[in-house]
């Protein structure tokens, strides 16, 4: 555990400056927000979220971690093993406590705060299972999400990850411009984001998970740079 501490402690002093300059640009936006409402009638805007806005921070660290702390702890010593899942722990460990935020927030902003914004829990029907469920369905959507953003940048030295890149790049606006497999696009990302079942909605992204990690390690293990 002493070794998972570390990985914790080393990526958050590697990223903090991100993660402060997301929470100054959110708090930025709320003093801009606040000045522009006491001159006009503000009470029918609505904005994102706040903690919907912290997500980013989920997206920072799969896409910068994955290019420069590799090349950090390897120096130092460490196997890409070691790397390579502490580094899934790192994102257990964010994906959680953001989870836990955006669960609890919108509790807050309505009761405390009054405040009636735009939220993702709300849009995807994430709330309907309750705050237990709605965190557990937030955590392996953002554990997912990280592990195929993470899986991509680790494959830029390798020929199968830009092809899968490619893909990618080239099956959404394909899926989304053919009839045909559009129905089939708007279903999987019903069962993805939008599932009545919390069930099937966790075990879906948890598949997911589970093959964008090992897609990861797959990249990570012949990893030279």
């Amino acid at each position: 555990m002493g070794a998972l501490t570390v990985h914790l402690k080393a990526t958050y002093l590697q990223m903090r400056i991100y993660i402060w300059m997301v929470i100054t640009l959110i708090l930025l936006g709320r003093l801009a927000e606040f000045i522009v409402g006491l001159f006009i009638d503000s009470s029918q805007n609505t904005g994102i979220a706040d903690g919907n806005l912290l997500l980013l921070i989920l997206l920072i660290f799969a896409i910068v971690l994955p290019l420069s702390y590799y090349n950090r702890i390897v120096h130092l010593g460490a196997s890409r093993k070691k790397y390579f899942f502490g580094l899934q722990f790192v994102y257990a460990v964010w994906a959680v406590a953001l989870a836990l935020f955006n669960s609890l927030w919108p509790i807050l902003e309505v009761n405390l705060l009054h405040k009636s914004t735009i939220n993702l829990i709300e849009a995807f029907h994430w709330n309907d299972f309750g705050v237990a469920g709605s965190f557990l369905y937030q955590t392996v959507f953002y554990l997912m999400t990280m592990a195929l953003l993470s899986m991509l940048i680790s494959g830029y030295h390798h020929l199968v990850g830009w092809l899968l890149w490619v893909l990618i790049i080239v099956a959404i606006p394909t899926g989304t411009a053919i009839p045909a497999l559009r129905v089939h696009v708007v279903s999987f990302f019903e069962a993805l984001l939008f599932n009545g079942s919390l069930l099937k909605g966790v075990g879906f992204n948890l598949v997911l998970f589970i093959v964008f990690v090992a897609g990861g390690w797959f990249f990570t293990k012949g990893r030279t740079y």
